[in-house]
């Protein structure tokens, strides 16, 4: 059967069947009219490597289909039935079990990167024996550059009114430097200027309180931003044009994304930021302006840029905090 780019939202692969297709027509798993073709087992060496990180489950588990789906962002256009039927044509064999994913490289990186925070935390914390290699993260960085048409015209802070009634759009820059205390990116002292992609976002990220006056900075570049985009390098990253062993290394740079942007309790976060710091300090230090990560509060993203001297606040606005909406799930203890 014959199956076309449209089936994998994959630009790698899209690339390979325009080179590879000798016909066009319609595709008999996503029905696409005049489009590339290609005979389904020409794919087989793309997949397999993919397929080997997940096995057969006896007890429980997942659709094949429904992995790929979430797990590397395949085969979006279709429905579970239809990429079943392409993937068993693809590979000559029966799919329809159910899976889970096998203990893999990445778990070895992703345990080091643990071993590493708890050592940052309490044992070793400016000459660390475990702290990853640089050239590698070096290296996976470079996958990760954000295009610069997607870089954002506008970039957003907010600040609490405190005695006055806005503040000025010149005061709403990093905080100074003898001044700075410790965030998610920057460590003590040395100051980043935090921003979001959405005001709704920058309020949030202060975490206000219910009638607090809120005055929100307009940012715009001037001249051109280089961030590592950390949101989900899985979608960005096609896993077929890595080298070998790289799909792990993309599971590593998942997990340093996921790291960045989980909530952390105000009373841990001095020593739970340490770890997102001598990242975002790697980061840095590669030639990057700032790192993009998703917010934990809101709905959009997070922008950490280092070096504030490239933007200028253009405008500021105030806003009220009108509600604050929190939600709570019971735990049940056991005796």
């Amino acid at each position: 059967m014959l199956c076309c780019s449209n089936c994998f939202n994959d630009n790698f692969l899209t690339a390979i069947i325009d080179g590879k297709s000798n016909s066009k027509g319609e595709c008999d798993f996503c029905h696409t009219s005049d489009t590339s073709l290609i005979n389904t087992e020409i794919l087989s060496a793309y997949i397999e490597p993919l397929l080997e990180r997940y096995e057969l489950s006896i007890e429980e588990g997942s659709l094949i289909s429904s992995l790929l789906k979430n797990d590397w962002n395949l085969f979006q256009q279709l429905d579970n039935e239809t990429t079943l039927k392409l993937l068993e044509d693809i590979l000559q064999e029966d799919m329809s079990g159910l899976y889970i994913p096998t203990k893999q490289e990445n778990e070895t990186k992703i345990l080091n990167w643990k071993e590493f925070k708890e050592e940052l935390k309490h044992v070793n914390r400016f000459f660390p024996q475990k702290s990853p290699d640089y050239e590698h993260l070096q290296t996976l960085l470079n996958y990760i550059i954000l295009p610069q048409n997607e870089v954002p015209e506008l970039f957003y802070r907010a600040r609490i009114n405190i005695d006055i009634d806005i503040i000025n759009k010149e005061e709403m820059g990093k905080p100074p430097v003898k001044i700075a205390s410790a965030g998610r990116a920057n460590p003590l002292g040395i100051s980043y200027l935090y921003t979001a992609s959405n005001k709704e976002t920058a309020i949030a990220e202060i975490r206000p309180h219910k009638k607090d006056s809120i005055t929100v900075a307009s940012f715009q570049s001037s001249e051109k931003l280089i961030f590592a985009d950390l949101r989900n390098p899985r979608k960005i990253i096609s896993p077929f044009k890595l080298p070998e062993g790289g799909i792990a290394d993309l599971e590593f740079l998942t997990h340093l994304g996921e790291e960045l942007s989980k909530p952390i309790l105000p009373r841990e976060a001095h020593l739970e930021y340490l770890s997102s710091q001598y990242l975002c300090e790697l980061i840095k230090h590669c030639g990057f302006d700032g790192v993009i990560y998703k917010s934990s509060v809101g709905d959009g993203d997070n922008y950490a840029i280092f070096f504030d001297d490239k933007l200028n606040a253009i405008e500021t606005e105030v806003y009220i905090v009108e509600n604050i909406q929190i939600t709570s799930s019971r735990i049940q203890l056991s005796n």
